[in-house]
């Protein structure tokens, strides 16, 4: 499905819409569901923050690994504009967080629990300074107010290096210590692979 809002063209591809109808179809979706949307809120955060900032997208695209943003390629985007969108998604989920903290001061709920513990996680680690994700892409405009971009480039690489290595040590202790629990050791080989890819989202 195509429509076009605002000058941008946005498509919800089959895959994504069938991905939503059976999570929704599930018997408790519930964690899901949340995992989900949190994250597809996420992306909203950084679409939000190009539209604040002047700098609408050319297309949005819904796939099952997420929200395609495509920037235009002629757009030129102050370094100043490159920040405020990077922090777009854990800003996001921070407002998310926050509600639901409030909403936890007046009500006990095992639900509002669970949607501000997923956001404080996507926000916590979409924040690490490591290439690819939104502290790493924060870290480097920040750098690059002030010094050369090979510096900055160089930087970051250091950076994503030292933590990704330290996610790699807490991989290994979860891995020993909870009965082969991998999720941890699969989170950073995802993030060393991305080491290898661009710094667009």
């Amino acid at each position: 499905m195509k429509f076009r809002v605002f000058g941008v063209d946005f498509e919800i591809t089959f895959l994504f819409a069938a991905l939503i109808t059976f999570i929704i179809s599930l018997n408790s979706p519930f964690n899901v569901i949340i995992t989900v949307f949190s994250s597809l809120f996420h992306e909203a955060g950084h679409l939000t923050a190009m539209f604040l900032s002047g700098n609408k997208p050319q297309s949005v695209r819904f796939e099952i690994t997420g929200m395609n943003i495509k920037r235009r390629s002629s757009m030129k985007i102050s370094t100043k504009n490159e920040l405020l969108i990077a922090l777009g998604g854990p800003i996001a989920n921070g407002l998310v967080l926050l509600l639901a903290v409030i909403f936890l001061c007046f009500f006990e709920n095992e639900r509002i629990f669970i949607v501000a513990g997923i956001n404080l996680i996507l926000m916590t680690f979409n924040l690490l300074p490591v290439k690819r994700l939104d502290g790493g892409m924060a870290l480097y405009y920040l750098l690059s107010r002030k010094f050369n971009i090979d510096l900055c480039e160089k930087a970051l690489k250091i950076t994503s290096i030292i933590f990704i290595v330290l996610i790699y040590i807490w991989g290994i202790y979860v891995f020993v210590s909870t009965n082969y629990n991998i999720s941890v050791l699969i989170i950073a080989i995802f993030l060393t692979l991305s080491m290898l890819g661009s710094n667009e989202y």
